[in-house]
């Protein structure tokens, strides 16, 4: 069942991104055969056929849109996905408007306007979404459109996931209160509603829409009476998986012949995707190399001349199926940094065995730099689980579960753990979650998101150390 400030959250941009598309055409229009920016050879054509292509846009954009799930009211992303997706999408967009336009013959379009209109739309829409967004948290602060959310649980799971609701408010969702079940302590902080006994009268009592279960799977029984009981009544419910091995994985639905199976550990990578993701580190390692050759003679020579020893730092690590290569960066610590303390952990900006120079290439991730040679040899990638020490491996593969499945692929230079702020001295096993996610959910446009929001981590200098 839908509710008002749902359909309305979903018309809108379907009606704002309508009228941009058909405003950018006419802007086009305009620029092409009426600003005096471009020669006018045979007269200034009719309008009429350029309104034909913008409803053909209009309708080609807004189906991928849909389809890429842009105007998903239940879907909750940042502000960089929402903004990566769409460009994404108006990209394949222009791309199929283009193609029939370039074949058809029976009217000769300007295809300056036509790539102008994209351009213009593509902004438009990009601010759009940004408006949007703006305007769900200011109705969200005065209460409108808010879905209300409660807790069924008190575990650790429980925990972890009010931890997330502080830490990253998400937009319409408001967390209201807590269900246990019975003789289970509340969690500081955060309103008892009841137990789970009397959960269909606390749903309407309160008018609850949405519950987040998070039993492990050992409490099914429980989970079930929830079910139950919330059967007929509108409220949403998620389950948050416990065990660990659920925790990475993506789980899909398969029908062999009528038989229902579902998949919750899997390797995406195919030969050929391997085979895509190293070409595409071949060729953007080369480029990235050239391009940073000139940073890199600079940086070599601040090295130098700053603290003895040599300008690059070579340390064993562990990469794809367990084999051991040398990891190569500037340097960035002094000569001998672990000859007292043997390996450990970077602690951030304050450890005094970072040099001046060091401190200054780690903020910015520029240390990382000779590893573009790695990943051009094939010891890395630039996206993957990053490559740890043999002790820390060791060490970790004993005491975290499903730890060596890391080692699957080759390892990044940057990762999905890394982009979520787990780098250097952060909890592992929470890396370990975000890497054998990033394998079992493993596809080139995933790369490609994460690339680039390490461009602007790294820009910031956020994390680095």
């Amino acid at each position: 069942m839908y509710r008002k400030s749902e359909i309305i959250f979903f018309l809108l941009p379907v009606v704002a991104d309508a009228i941009f598309i058909f405003v950018s055409f006419c802007l086009s229009y305009w620029v092409r055969f009426y600003s005096a920016l471009f020669p006018i050879e045979k007269g200034i054509p009719s309008i009429t056929p350029y309104f034909l292509i913008a409803f053909f846009t209009l309708s080609v954009w807004i189906i991928i849109f849909y389809l890429s799930g842009i105007y998903n009211t239940k879907q909750v992303t940042s502000i960089f996905d929402e903004i990566y997706e769409v460009l994404k999408d108006i990209i394949l967009g222009t791309l199929i408007v283009l193609a029939p336009i370039f074949f058809y013959r029976g009217f000769t379009f300007s295809r300056i306007a036509i790539l102008f209109a994209c351009l213009f739309s593509g902004v438009l829409i990009i601010t759009d979404k940004i408006f949007i967004r703006s305007l769900k948290i200011y109705l969200a602060h005065k209460g409108i459109g808010v879905k209300k959310t409660c807790i069924v649980g008190s575990g650790e799971r429980a925990l972890e996931v009010i931890e997330k609701f502080k830490k990253n408010p998400v937009i319409r969702y408001k967390l209201v209160g807590q269900i246990t079940k019975k003789g289970e302590d509340a969690i500081p902080g955060l309103p008892m509603l009841g137990n789970i006994i009397d959960v269909q009268t606390i749903i309407q009592q309160n008018k609850i829409d949405m519950l987040i279960i998070t039993f492990p799977l050992s409490h099914y029984k429980e989970t079930a009476k929830i079910l139950l009981r919330c059967s007929g009544i509108p409220v949403e419910l998620r389950f948050v998986p416990d065990p660990y091995e659920l925790l990475t994985s993506r789980i899909r639905y398969y029908d062999l012949n009528g038989f229902a199976l579902l998949g919750i550990r899997e390797f995406p990578l195919t030969y050929w995707d391997i085979l895509l993701k190293r070409i595409f580190d071949i060729i953007a390692s080369s480029l990235l190399i050239l391009a940073f050759l000139p940073a890199g003679i600079i940086i070599g020579i601040l090295i130098k001349l700053s603290s003895p020893g040599p300008v690059f730092y070579r340390q064993k690590r562990v990469g794809k199926d367990g084999k051991l290569f040398d990891i190569i960066k500037f340097r960035s610590m002094v000569r001998n940094a672990e000859k007292n303390t043997g390996p450990i952990f970077a602690t951030g900006s304050a450890d005094s065995r970072v040099t001046k120079v060091g401190r200054n290439i780690r903020r910015w991730s520029l240390d990382e730099l000779p590893q573009f040679i790695n990943v051009f040899i094939g010891n890395m990638s630039l996206v993957g689980p990053r490559p740890e020490r043999p002790e820390f491996v060791e060490k970790f593969s004993e005491e975290i579960n499903r730890y060596f499945e890391r080692h699957k692929l080759r390892p990044g230079l940057t990762g999905w753990a890394q982009i979520n702020g787990l780098r250097g001295n952060t909890s592992i096993k929470e890396r370990v979650k975000y890497d054998l996610y990033y394998i079992e959910n493993w596809s080139f446009n995933f790369d490609m998101k994460i690339i680039l929001k390490t461009f602007v981590a790294s820009m910031k200098g956020d994390n680095a150390y």
